[in-house]
């Protein structure tokens, strides 16, 4: 006579116990805690990045709006997208618009050729040589026009990046892990 067992007994063996599956989900918080600090620096470096790209496309949007129209544009701070307000910070936004006139200001009737509004907090955004930025019908910045603006995360592993402007017209972006002051 053939003996019966217990209807739990009976299992193949498929599937996990309770005590196996505390263990897994332990060992993946472990390692969840272990990698959550790198991303935050991916993160902030990333933001980082995409303000720097943002102001090197406005600048360079700027000046071949200027070589093509034949007319001067500027990039300068402006919080309401409207006017440009040297008493506003650069992170509260900026304007990039055709200058008609050569006067530095946004009147009636000048063309905005891009706006943008106020950009990440976190971020350390300056402006080292002033209120705007022009470009003039040939591409290169008035004489003592140059700049640099600096970007950096508050983060204290996020590098920071500058965009620089020579008096040429030329840009780029220079990424190192230094103050923006």
């Amino acid at each position: 006579m053939r003996r019966q067992t217990p209807y739990l007994a009976q299992t193949n063996g498929r599937g996990f116990t309770l005590v196996e599956l505390l263990i897994v989900l332990s060992v993946f918080a472990i390692l969840l805690g272990l990698a959550a600090p790198s991303f935050m620096n991916i993160i902030a470096n990333n933001r980082v990045a995409n303000a720097a790209n943002e102001i090197a496309t406005a600048l360079n949007l700027g000046k071949s709006e200027a070589v093509r129209s034949g007319e001067h544009t500027v990039l300068c701070k402006s919080p309401d997208g409207a006017s440009c307000d040297n008493s506003a910070a650069w992170n509260q936004g900026w304007l990039l618009f055709q200058d008609s006139n050569g006067n530095r200001e946004k009147e009636d009737g000048e063309r905005i050729i891009r706006l943008q509004q106020d950009i990440e907090p976190s971020l350390e955004f300056d402006f080292r040589t002033g209120n705007y930025i022009a470009f003039r019908p040939n591409g290169r910045t008035p004489l003592n026009e140059n700049g640099r603006f600096c970007f950096r995360n508050n983060h204290e592993d996020a590098k920071s990046r500058t965009v620089v402007i020579t008096m040429t017209g030329r840009i780029r972006i220079e990424v190192g892990n230094y103050a923006c002051a």
